[in-house]
């Protein structure tokens, strides 16, 4: 006496079932696949905070004295590092020049920046709200173009003197208009004349070939 029977399965059911598996499969094999990209990717990302880590602690310590004299600010934004020059320090009143001083400054950060092969490295230029005028106007007709040659007198350094890969380079304008402080005092005018300088993450797909 047989109490139960299995029940037959048409062929359109088979076919579709076999059909959900493979989906299931797939979506399985994706799952896996994203599990192990995300793990890659977290460990690569862990990498980079970690040499940058190191770039900012280098960073800190050649310029140890100048962070101490409060005429240099590094500081760390998430997966960037910036770098805040005070130009008293670097460029003598209304030039575009480096001085001795700027050069023994950028000579220190050049030889960490040179280690970091990863990163891009952009130069902006910044000033006050105080008009370019007398003589100096004839060679800085604003403070566009004063903000504009120190900022790429400064990456030529880069390039030049510290051997910098002129791809990771770039120099920017910004004259008075991104200021750090209000204008309305000399202290405030003082912070907002520097030069600033981003170490930002080079996309894979554009990174250079290393050997």
């Amino acid at each position: 006496f047989v109490r139960g029977y299995m029940r037959r399965i048409e062929p359109e059911q088979l076919a579709s079932l076999r059909g959900q598996v493979a989906d299931l499969t797939i979506i399985r094999d994706q799952l896996q696949r994203s599990g192990a990209e995300l793990a890659e990717k977290v460990a690569e990302k862990e990498k980079e905070l970690l040499a940058l880590r190191s770039t900012q602690d280098e960073l800190v310590s050649e310029l140890k004295s100048e962070i101490a004299d409060k005429t240099v600010q590094v500081e760390r934004i998430r997966d960037q590092l910036r770098v805040d020059l005070v130009d008293e320090v670097l460029f003598d009143s209304g030039e575009a020049t480096l001085k001795p001083a700027g050069v023994a400054v950028f000579g220190k950060i050049g030889a960490v920046l040179a280690k970091s092969a990863d990163r891009r490295v952009e130069v902006q230029g910044h000033t006050d709200n105080v008009p370019i005028a007398g003589a100096l106007a004839k060679r800085f007709p604003t403070n566009w173009e004063l903000s504009a040659a120190r900022a790429t007198n400064v990456v030529r350094f880069l390039q030049d003197q510290a051997k910098l890969d002129p791809s990771r380079l770039s120099a920017s304008a910004h004259a008075e208009f991104r200021p750090r402080s209000p204008n309305d005092t000399e202290a405030g005018r003082r912070h907002n004349r520097r030069i600033e300088i981003l170490l930002i993450p080079i996309p894979a797909a554009v990174a250079p070939l290393t050997k």
